[in-house]
């Protein structure tokens, strides 16, 4: 299902209007063009109106800096990575961000959190922009922000599982902890393609100083960001080591009990098969005695091996 929503910014916050209001707005007031998952007459209609040209979808996921900043004498073209959650799934969707005069463009293809808690924020707090690339930082801080909120709730659950794992080791807890280094690592480039992008846009002459300002502060909560990535990676690996190796010993020591068991039984064994050969010419065969001797013999050589063992410690 393919959306394309208008809105302008006023002193009222974002208001939807139809293109046939656009004229009463063009000029004064910013224009924000939303498109979901946009067919080819919508991206058309973009583009008549603006000059806008929708890049090739199969190259929105490209980790070049080219693709994903590209700057015109007039405009601006961003393309960032936004991490999505749902169900134990890590998904990167990529937007479209365009920037020309009072102009402002966004394409996706997935809703996207962010988006929607800026627009929220803008009409309960009825804010105003006077330039397009200010919406654009709006966006990027709130994603920012969403990037740490991510980050403290993968810091507890590595801190649990720190935790739990000297009391059980399981085969969850690996596939937990397989699960938290994906996402660590996905946070991770997508904080590396947005310092990237910041980098290049702080250059810019079509970015106005107040924007660049916030994009500085973005810039170093994102450098601070990636340090805690680099700090969960050590950790994960440490603790994927230690609960490989608390595994292996558990495992061991399982194998050591079965190997001792198995030694103490072994001149039972030994014994119960002697005796149980049925040779013709065997003494023991006609003795009185015979099977009382065999069974002691057999309890005695187990409970010399079994004090043995104990007081070795290893049983």
């Amino acid at each position: 299902m393919s959306v394309i929503k208008i809105y302008v910014n006023t002193f009222k916050g974002f208001e939807e209007i139809g293109k046939e209001e656009l004229p009463e707005y063009e000029g004064k007031f910013i224009v924000w063009f939303d498109l979901f998952n946009p067919t080819e007459e919508e991206i058309n209609f973009i583009r008549e109106k603006i000059g806008f040209s929708m890049p090739p979808k199969e190259i929105l996921g490209d980790i070049e800096i080219s693709s994903k900043y590209i700057e015109g004498s007039n405009f601006l073209e961003i393309t960032l990575s936004f991490v999505l959650l749902q169900k134990n799934e890590i998904a990167v969707e990529p937007v479209v961000f365009y920037i020309k005069e009072k102009y402002f463009v966004t394409v996706r293809y997935r809703d996207i959190p962010s988006i929607m808690l800026f627009k929220n924020r803008v009409n309960f707090h009825k804010e105003f922009y006077q330039f397009p690339e200010s919406l654009f930082a709006e966006i990027l801080g709130i994603e920012v922000d969403r990037l740490g909120d991510r980050l403290e709730v993968l810091g507890n659950k590595i801190k649990d599982i720190w935790r739990q794992m000297f009391v059980e080791q399981s085969e969850e807890m690996i596939r937990d902890l397989a699960f938290y280094d994906e996402l660590n690592i996905t946070i991770r480039e997508s904080i590396n393609e947005k310092l990237r992008v910041i980098s290049k846009a702080l250059k810019s002459s079509l970015i106005n100083a107040h924007t660049k300002k916030d994009l500085r502060v973005i810039y170093d909560d994102l450098t601070t960001l990636l340090d805690y990535t680099s700090f969960y990676m050590e950790k994960i690996d440490s603790i994927q080591n230690s609960l490989l190796g608390l595994i292996t010993i558990r495992q061991n020591e399982a194998v050591k009990v079965f190997t001792v068991l198995a030694t103490i039984f072994l001149p039972a064994t030994l014994i119960a098969s002697i005796f149980g050969m049925n040779f013709k010419y065997m003494p023991e065969l006609d003795w009185k005695y015979g099977y009382p001797y065999s069974l002691f013999l057999m309890v005695f050589t187990t409970a010399v091996l079994l004090f043995w063992v104990r007081r070795k410690g290893w049983l």
